[in-house]
């Protein structure tokens, strides 16, 4: 056997062996030389000489054309003849593992240097051979086994937080549980199943509270599980279950996830009791806070509009009662006007609160005369001091330019509201003034400083960043005898922001505090804010028709009309209204006065029934109705003009002499 054994020819074995190589080298260490003695046509296909002077020089020089990119640096790095004369010297073999191109796909190659068996072992062989199955299976194990070890460290660390965490297969609905907490178990939930739609619905039933199992069954089911993790890839659900028969807060977490695995689901519930009772807490009481502010708010306003309510009662008794006495009527009659005029400040900060932080304010500027606004503030304000020993003063000296455009009803509320917190909160032989300034001119106008400062009992620190807040009062002892419905310097500060102008504040308990307001005001030209004469003759024999319901409103405006010359006529409501123009000839009247909230038919149907048949008739509303929507609506409804009630009788005439 031993001879048959040596007769059989090296080549014959050699060959035999190249079977499990894609290539083999032949390669002289000394000279450098090489000779290819075996390669697949898949190596072949490479184009590479199967002779050459230096193997490695040339390797190194083609292995862009054979060496897989993310790989070359590696084995530019590692296959030079040092590193490998070392290692032959070191280990009597250098190997190492790349990947190739073959057919343009990356293989994985395993490539073999070994030294020949001669006396002065001169000469190497080189082999490459195939080791792609392996190594992709290498890597997929080492990619399992890190995703294992991810999933498994998440969980751990998720554990923590979590009632229960439980993996969910979605294609074959087979769960298991990862880990839950003493409590969990205790409710004696299935820690595995093939079925864990079933299980969850059946456990409902017995562990979520039964006013959450009707919204718990219907969110959870397979179905709409993968629907909601489709479009928002998680899923949160809170609901109450009933540990230790004791109703407790938990959420519930589904995350969609998918792998080489397949779909899989990952559900962790944890208890946020502690966290949602806090909330509910808190949330309470909000809501006891606002319904104290409100109840507050109701009973303050209520003192508020009686205040100058009772001073026009009061001087209207007192007119009656000295009729014969001009100079009293006259003076009741101011200070009725007056009062009146506060009183629609008042109830303009009342409306004018459901519009704060909205943007639904708008301004309407206009020109104006800042000496006469600063005369009616005085007025107004006047009422209010005079039951005080307060020294009050106004000194307008400093400002220059009188005739602005601005919003008169917003910068008479921000001045007054203002200047009337100072009064009310300044003792008896206290101080309070207003000073305006004019200090400095700009490209678009000039700029006004309006100072308020009072000697009154002051704001403490605290209370301070609080103190433009809605329904906002400070609770001292020192003050909570003063009434006031806590909207004042909300609407203030509001209306300062829509004039983009600024507002502060410095006060100190017991000395009293200084407001000042400043603001940029487009100049006009005295001409400009002059308001033309009204004539007389222009109104006369005029016929105008007055649409409206209220008896009384009916009668202020036709006597306004009356005293000028003109007809007036009545309509009780949008319908006789329309039906009055109908029959009547063109012509006949010269403008409508029209209200708008009235019964049978509304003033905005009046006034476009009346536009379907004359285009031309100026219709003017007037309406307690006054924000900008409203404008607006009367102006889609094909009406000319809006004028808010209540009015001045130079308003009203001052829109007729437009129109007519």
């Amino acid at each position: 056997m031993k001879n048959e054994i040596t007769k059989i020819p090296q080549s014959s074995v050699t060959q035999a062996l190249a079977a499990d190589y894609f290539c083999i080298y032949y390669v002289d260490t000394i000279s450098d030389k090489f000779i290819e003695y075996s390669s697949s046509p898949e190596f072949r296909e490479l184009g590479l000489p199967f002779a050459g002077d230096d193997f490695i020089a040339f390797t190194r020089q083609k292995f862009e054309a054979f060496v897989h990119a993310d790989d070359q640096e590696r084995f530019l790095d590692s296959f030079t003849k040092e590193n490998v004369i070392r290692s032959l010297d070191s280990h009597g073999i250098f190997t190492m593992t790349f990947r190739m191109l073959l057919t343009g796909v990356p293989t994985y190659v395993h490539l073999k240097v070994t030294r020949m068996m001669e006396e002065k072992a001169r000469h190497v062989v080189i082999g490459i051979s195939s080791v792609d199955e392996q190594m992709k299976a290498r890597e997929a194990y080492e990619r399992a086994h890190l995703n294992s070890m991810t999933y498994s460290r998440i969980a751990q660390a998720l554990a923590d937080d979590y009632f229960i965490i439980y993996y969910v297969d979605m294609q074959n609905n087979h769960f298991f549980e990862y880990s839950s907490d003493a409590a969990y178990q205790e409710l004696g939930v299935e820690k595995e199943g093939e079925d864990f739609f079933k299980s969850a619905s059946e456990n409902a039933l017995r562990v979520v509270h039964p006013e959450d199992q009707g919204t718990f069954l219907h969110v959870f089911t397979k179905e709409n599980l993968q629907r909601i993790l489709e479009e928002h890839r998680v899923l949160s659900l809170s609901y109450r279950m009933m540990l230790d028969g004791e109703p407790t807060y938990v959420r519930m977490k589904a995350t969609h996830m998918k792998d080489d695995d397949g779909h899989h689901v990952i559900i962790g519930v944890d208890n946020i009791d502690a966290q949602t009772r806090r909330e509910m807490a808190y949330q309470k009481q909000i809501e006891e806070a606002e319904n104290r502010a409100k109840d507050e708010f109701l009973t303050n306003m209520s003192h508020d509009i009686r205040t100058p309510m009772n001073a026009i009662v009061g001087y209207t008794n007192i007119a009656k009662e000295q009729i014969s006495d001009p100079e009293t009527v006259r003076e009741s009659l101011d200070k009725i006007s007056a009062s009146s005029h506060f009183l629609l400040l008042l109830i303009n900060d009342i409306l004018d609160i459901s519009k704060i932080g909205n943007r639904e304010l708008q301004l309407k500027p206009e020109p104006c005369d800042l000496e006469l606004i600063f005369q009616g503030i005085r007025d107004m304000i006047y009422l209010q001091a005079k039951d005080k020993t307060l020294n009050i003063r106004y000194d307008h000296s400093a400002v220059r330019h009188f005739h602005v455009m601005a919003d008169v009803l917003r910068l008479e509320q921000l001045l007054v509201n203002i200047i009337s917190n100072a009064i009310k909160y300044t003792p008896e032989g206290g101080s309070v003034d207003l000073i305006a300034e004019e200090i400095g001119m700009e490209e678009s106008g000039a700029r006004y400083r309006f100072i308020v400062r009072d000697t009154g009992i002051g704001i403490s620190e605290e209370y301070l960043p609080y103190i433009f807040d809605t329904f906002s009062r400070e609770q001292r002892t020192t003050i909570n005898s003063v009434q006031g419905t806590g909207l004042g310097l909300a609407i203030t500060s509001r209306n300062v922001a829509l004039m983009d102008g600024t507002i502060s504040v410095e006060s100190k308990v017991g000395e009293g505090s200084t407001f000042t307001v400043e603001l940029e005001l487009p100049l006009l030209e005295e001409a400009e804010c002059e308001t033309a004469p009204y004539d007389s003759s222009h109104f006369a024999g005029k016929r105008i028709l007055v649409v409206e319901d209220n008896d009384v409103n009916a009668e202020i405006a036709m006597m306004i009309l009356e005293q000028f010359g003109i007809h007036a006529e009545r309509a009780e409501n949008g319908q006789i209204g329309v039906n009055k123009v109908q029959s009547s000839s063109p012509q006949t009247y010269s403008a409508i006065l029209m209200d708008l909230q009235m019964p049978v038919m509304n003033g905005y149907d009046a006034a476009r029934a009346i536009r379907a048949f004359d285009p031309q008739i100026p219709i003017i509303a007037l309406s307690a109705n006054a924000y900008e929507e409203d404008i607006q609506a009367c102006l889609d409804a094909g009406m000319n003009a809006h004028l808010a009630k209540p009015y001045q009788p130079e308003d009203l005439l001052a829109v007729l002499q437009k129109y007519l």
